[in-house]
């Protein structure tokens, strides 16, 4: 189906005026136009003085007005920050940038504006959280190991940077090793002397490159402590031992919006342990060192 039958299929289009906040400014004349693979939303906007400035959004909603969703990203034109008054102003909206389709008989839209302030005001007080569930895969290259683990984070953002905790818990394998122990009279030889378990807490800092609603690549740098255990082999030694220690992580993330609060994405991060050993061991330090991809599920409040 090609795109100008798809903009055939909208039959009635009609655009809500929407004072706001109870200030002078308003938004008349406002009617579309379709212009290819766009459609130009064409507005008068009037009440305000010439050094005045409004934020200026587009809403669109597929149900006659019942629900309207996020505003629409992909405009250009007389949208975002305006500056005084003025008739005939244009949004463009490049549509096939942000939807698939649009085949509806009840498409509206709908302007709003708000005064600068009353909008940097209210802005200031909105955060986005982010909660994250991620299942990590992962090889340990100093002692030839492999682990897997998952984690549970939650961030605040302000704007591109978050901050936020995290909660690991992790298992890692040793390699098969042949390990002789000089005081077995019996010189037995064990392929595997047993495994590292263990779980993490700590503080997160993340930053987002995009600023995009749709997709995110984020930095980030994890700080925590955590306690590591060595869970012996029972044919070897029925016996463990553990140990604390600070450690940090640094990664990258990239997470695409799939449906409404639900994203997906991926993490690729380096462990470092210790950092500083709060319990000093003679016994390996290398637990969770290495290279970790965790799958991420992730569940963003407020992500307009």
């Amino acid at each position: 189906m090609n795109n100008n039958y798809l903009f055939q299929s909208i039959l009635f289009t009609v655009l809500i005026l929407t004072p706001v906040d109870c200030f002078s400014q308003r938004i008349e004349n406002v009617h579309p136009e379709i212009a290819g693979e766009k459609i130009h939303i064409y507005y008068d906007l009037i009440g305000i003085a010439a050094d005045q400035s409004v934020i200026v959004k587009l809403y669109m909603s597929t149900d006659g007005g019942k629900t309207y969703g996020e505003s629409l990203k992909s405009v250009a034109g007389d949208v975002g920050v305006v500056v005084g008054p003025g008739k005939g102003k244009c949004i463009i909206w490049d549509v096939f940038e942000e939807v698939d389709e649009l085949v509806s008989v009840n498409v509206k839209f709908k302007v709003k504006a708000d005064l600068l302030q009353s909008e940097q005001y209210r802005q200031s007080l909105e955060r986005k959280f982010k909660l994250d569930l991620n299942t990590n895969l992962g090889s340990k290259g100093i002692l030839d190991s492999k682990s897997y683990g998952f984690n549970l984070k939650g961030a605040i953002y302000l704007k591109q940077l978050g901050l936020g905790v995290r909660g690991d818990y992790y298992k890692t394998f040793r390699g098969k090793i042949n390990y002789s122990d000089p005081a077995d009279t019996e010189n037995r030889i064990y392929p595997d002397t047993g495994y590292y378990w263990g779980y993490a807490g700590g503080a997160i800092i993340e930053y987002d490159l995009l600023r995009n609603a749709k997709y995110s690549l984020y930095p980030f740098l994890y700080l925590g402590q955590t306690k590591i255990l060595y869970k012996y082999n029972s044919e070897y030694k029925k016996d463990e031992y553990f140990k604390y220690s600070i450690f940090g992580t640094l990664g990258l993330g990239f997470d695409m919006n799939i449906v409404r609060f639900l994203y997906l994405g991926v993490e690729l991060e380096y462990y470092l342990s210790p950092w500083l050993d709060i319990v000093p061991s003679k016994d390996p330090d290398e637990g969770i060192d290495g290279f970790c991809i965790g799958f991420v599920v992730k569940f963003v409040i407020n992500p307009g």
